[in-house]
């Protein structure tokens, strides 16, 4: 938003004018953050058709919202400043200089986790532990308690929920697979429609996290 604010200072904008003109953009960074990563380039044609639509319905929002925000035009500079600010153009380069920075940036630091292994610490059964991402081969999610399985065998318990621990281990080899079993892709060693097989273990894959698992799986595997 400081980013925005600045830019639209630069054509004479009050600060917290502009200020708030900045937080018009944030729903679509917001679709742009969260949707473009997900975007499957595996068909070229495809992947650009679905980016195109993603960038041109965030535009769409975000020209809607400066249109029914109604803003003064006393505090325009000049008489070009409102055609600018409704120029699909001008919008689609204030979006992208903003979210394609921050995707890349996220991106750059997976790739540097996945080369750095990272040591996790947590509290269980009132005692701290320190595990490093590798060792861990699934997150299990039981009632109130959660249990991370490891490659020696051990088990840890902790009341970090599995939703939590997904945010924790995002290093770009942990995949969720049902609302109860977070795993390392690392050590799946078989996978049918219906189930997968980590560290001698069956963990069932749920209809919802199907589709993904099987794509991101085959992904790694070539």
């Amino acid at each position: 938003m400081v980013v925005l604010a600045l830019i639209f200072v630069s054509f004479d904008y009050p600060f917290s004018q502009a200020l708030f003109m900045a937080s018009l953009f944030l729903p679509a960074l917001l679709c742009l953050r969260l949707m473009l990563p997900q975007v499957s380039f595996e068909n070229r044609w495809v992947g650009l058709r679905d980016s195109a639509f993603i960038v041109v319905a965030t535009i769409i929002l975000t020209i809607l919202l400066l249109l029914v925000a109604n803003i003064d035009t006393s505090y325009y500079a000049t008489n070009y400043a409102p055609t600018i600010f409704t120029n699909p153009i001008f919008i689609s380069l204030l979006l992208i200089a903003v979210a394609l920075p921050q995707i890349w940036l996220e991106r750059w630091l997976a790739q540097r986790a996945k080369q750095n292994p990272q040591a996790i610490e947590f509290i269980s059964d009132r005692r701290r532990v320190s595990l490093m991402m590798d060792d861990i081969t699934y997150v299990e999610s039981n009632d109130s308690e959660v249990w991370i399985r490891t490659t020696s065998g051990e088990s840890y318990r902790t009341k970090t929920t599995i939703t939590q621990w997904s945010s924790i281990l995002d290093n770009g080899n942990f995949i969720r697979i049902h609302r109860a079993y977070l795993v390392n892709s690392r050590f799946v060693n078989d996978i049918n429609s219906t189930s997968l097989q980590i560290a001698n273990t069956e963990l069932p894959i749920s209809r919802k996290y199907r589709n993904d698992v099987h794509h991101i799986l085959s992904a790694i595997a070539e």
